[in-house]
This record gives C-alpha cells, sequence and structure tokens, in this order.
C-alpha cells in the first residue's frame, strides 16, 4: 500500500499536545480532521457567497472530530457529531513492511466505507474510500491529535444568532428545486442543527458562526455533509456540498410555522385487496409476504439500503419496537449501490451481523427507486429510502412511510406518536 497526499490544507495548525510516546497504538484522546473535498475553488452560481469570503471559510474543507479509546486492549474509534457518538465497528493498527509506517483502517462495514491512512506522531493522513462509489472515489483528509474544536473560523464581537426554525430550499431557481426545515440551536460561536426534507434528515450537523457567516457539517462514515452560508437581513444563502461528487445551492427563510408534507401521504396505495411480494433471502431460497408463518400477524416492511444513514437510524427504532413488540413481523427489503449480486449480498450479511438485526434482511436489488418501485405494484410511487409499509393481518396496506425522522430532528416524537396510532388502529 502507497500513498501520495497531493493536497495542501489551508490551515494547518500543529497542535501543543502531543501524543503520548508509551502507545503502540493510536494514543486515545480527541482527534480533529479535514477532509479536503475539491481543489476547485469556484462557487458556481452560489453569488450570495462573494469572492472574498473564500479564504475566510476555507471552502471545500470538511473537519469532523474523533475520539480514540482504548479499554482492555480493544482499541474503539467514534465519529462526534453533537451529540452522537458514532462507534466504528472495524479499527486495524498495524505496521505495513513495504513502507515501514504504521497503518489505520478505520472501518464503518455498514455503510461500506473506511478511511484507510498511515499514523505518524501526531498526525493520521489518509482517504476516505466508498467502494460502491467506484475504486477511484477517495477523499484525502488529515488528522490532528489533540484538537476538539470544528471549524477555523476567526472570533467575531457580533455573531448572528441562527437558533430557531427555518423554511428552506435547495437547488434554488432550478427545476430540481426541493424544500426543507432546517433547525439550528446556537450557543455562542457554536452551532448545532440538522435540516429535515420531505424523505428524510441529514441528522446531526455540527458548526460554528464567524460574525453572519455559519458552516456545518457531519461526516458519520455515510456521508460527508459540508454547508457554507452567510445571512443578509435574516435571509441564508448558501452552499451545501455531498463529499466530492455534489454541490448545489440552497436559502432559507425565519419561518416558525411551515411545514413540510405528511411523510404518511407521500406514496400513495393503489389497492385495497390483499398484497404479496416475494424475495431472495440470505439462504438460497426466497421469502414471501403469505409465509404461513406470518399468517394473522401485523407486518412491517422496512424498504432500505446499508449505504443510507437514514436507514440506519429506522433499522435502530425497529430493533427497539421488535423488543417490546415480539409478535408483529419484520422485513427488511434492501436495495444496494452493487450492481453484482454477489458482492451485495454479501456486504448484506455483514450488515445484518454487524447491527445485530434479528429479523430477515431479503435482497431487492440495485438502488433505483424506479427499479424499487416496479418491486411494489401496489403502491403509486417509492420516494425514499427508506420507505416503512405497514400491512395488518390480512396483508392490506395499511399505511406507507416515506422516509424517517431521526433524533437529530425535533419531529421524531411525533414521527413516533402517528406509528404507533396506525398500528393501535389495526
Amino acid at each position: 500500500m502507497k500513498y501520495a497526499i497531493i493536497f495542501a490544507f489551508t490551515v494547518i495548525a500543529v497542535s501543543c499536545i502531543e501524543a503520548p510516546n508509551q502507545y503502540s497504538e493510536l494514543p486515545p484522546g480527541q482527534w480533529r480532521a479535514v477532509m479536503k473535498l475539491s481543489d476547485d475553488m469556484k462557487l458556481g452560481n452560489e453569488s450570495a457567497l462573494v469572492e472574498a469570503d473564500k479564504n475566510l471559510l476555507n471552502y471545500f474543507e470538511l473537519p469532523f472530530n474523533m475520539e480514540v479509546t482504548s479499554e482492555n486492549g480493544e482499541l474503539n474509534v467514534f465519529l462526534l457529531n453533537g451529540s452522537e457518538r458514532m462507534k466504528a465497528d472495524e479499527v486495524f493498527y498495524g505496521r505495513d513492511p513495504s513502507t515501514a509506517k504504521d497503518t489505520v483502517k478505520i472501518g464503518f462495514s455498514g455503510f461500506d466505507t473506511y478511511l484507510d491512512a498511515y499514523y505518524e506522531e501526531n498526525f493520521i493522513e489518509g482517504f476516505w474510500k466508498v467502494p460502491y462509489r467506484g475504486k477511484d472515489y477517495s477523499i484525502p483528509f488529515l488528522a490532528t491529535y489533540g484538537e476538539s474544536h470544528r471549524f477555523d473560523m476567526p472570533a467575531s464581537e457580533e455573531n448572528y444568532n441562527f437558533s430557531g426554525q427555518w423554511k428552506a430550499i435547495f437547488s434554488y431557481g432550478s427545476e430540481n428545486a426541493y424544500p426543507a426545515i432546517a433547525e439550528f440551536s446556537q450557543n455562542g460561536q457554536k452551532l448545532l442543527g440538522t435540516i429535515m426534507t420531505e424523505t428524510g434528515d441529514y441528522r446531526y450537523l455540527q458548526g460554528n458562526v464567524s460574525g453572519d457567516k455559519m458552516k456545518l457539517s457531519v461526516f458519520d462514515g455515510a456521508h460527508a455533509f459540508l454547508f457554507s452560508a452567510k445571512v443578509t437581513e435574516d435571509t441564508i444563502t448558501g452552499e451545501f456540498k455531498s463529499g466530492s461528487h455534489y454541490t448545489t445551492n440552497w436559502i432559507a427563510f425565519r419561518d416558525e410555522s411551515f411545514e413540510l408534507k405528511n411523510p404518511y401521504e407521500l406514496s400513495k396505495k393503489l389497492s385495497e385487496k390483499a398484497i404479496e411480494f416475494e424475495f431472495e433471502n440470505l439462504d438460497g431460497g426466497t421469502t414471501k409476504l403469505s409465509d404461513p408463518s406470518f399468517e394473522g400477524k401485523i407486518k412491517l416492511v422496512n424498504i432500505m439500503g446499508t449505504w443510507c444513514p437514514n436507514c440506519y437510524d429506522e433499522i435502530e427504532f425497529l430493533k427497539n419496537f421488535k423488543e417490546e413488540n415480539p409478535d408483529v413481523v419484520i422485513l427488511s427489503v434492501a436495495y444496494e449501490k452493487y450492481k453484482d449480486t454477489d458482492k451485495a449480498k454479501n456486504v448484506l450479511r455483514n450488515y445484518k451481523t454487524k447491527r445485530g438485526i434479528d429479523w430477515p434482511l431479503l435482497y431487492g436489488g440495485y438502488a433505483d427507486k424506479e427499479e424499487t418501485g416496479r418491486d411494489f405494484p401496489f403502491i403509486d410511487k417509492i420516494y425514499s429510502y427508506p420507505s416503512l409499509l405497514i400491512i395488518d393481518g390480512e396483508n392490506k396496506l395499511a399505511g406507507i412511510q416515506t422516509g424517517f425522522y431521526g433524533p437529530a430532528t425535533s419531529k421524531h416524537e411525533s414521527f413516533k406518536n402517528e406509528f404507533y396510532a396506525i398500528l393501535g388502529r389495526l
């Protein structure tokens, strides 16, 4: 394994804290990492972020925080975003004989991604790799030991207060524009929040404020999101980047009363009759909705993908629900980013084991919403991964939940309440 790290960050602050010498592995403590999303400094159509702001905001640098712990000889790595500590499920540390350097691999096998890097003194340097996007998709990063802040933004005598709810529009001015709700909570220069769309949420965002500017990021092993913006007369205008492959603009206005469409009213059922489907399982056979062991039971069909962070949150919710309601049947139908069936099924087997899923995990096919929709002809359209089908004891559709508002959002409790209300009517 050989790396050629060809990027340089705008600011690399050498920590005054040095890694303890007594550790033969990654030293425990706080690490601050920065991904370099692009070398292209053009802003495109995001004209509200003026040219002079680029150096101030360090465009295309996405910071994230990690914590390393070592207990009973076990090395653990946690990604820190707001109140969430996302644990890596694979951590490898060892010497690369070809380079005589210490090698680090931090894997998020549930999402089929990993950090691949070298460790030397106070630094981890390498790449975030996403195999399902192709072998060439990798984003360079540099992590520094002993640092715990998020963004490098200068102190300001007066900071705009972004706290509250905002009506947001992404890809503003284009035919692909879509609405969202931004929720922010600010304490001085520190900013937390999330953004909800009609198909899910962007999970735990963490960032900083400097005067009239704000930046937020999240790296949870699945997605690397970066939001950069400024505010003028209570109107936010900014840029959103997802990894190194997607960029768009966004605009937001203060609006505490704005509501998105009800996630239970997006997809429509096309039949009042009993439904049926059949998918491959991971044991070499197939599983039908009409399996005799499911007869007369309420069934929840979770349409998902292992690469999907909102699916991760819904799976956690369903695991807790299953513990309290063991008689309810849960089936997960997975749509993966690999077109190779064997590779996709191997990802599913690993996911099922790592996540502790004790219900059938079925293979739907390639992750394409139109193809997915054809597998469920009794629904007019599949809008999102995840989608949840609520099916009664006679195999009739009782509800369709699009997306999932996770615990990072203010809508999580009301989302659950409506779910339980539908089940209560059954």
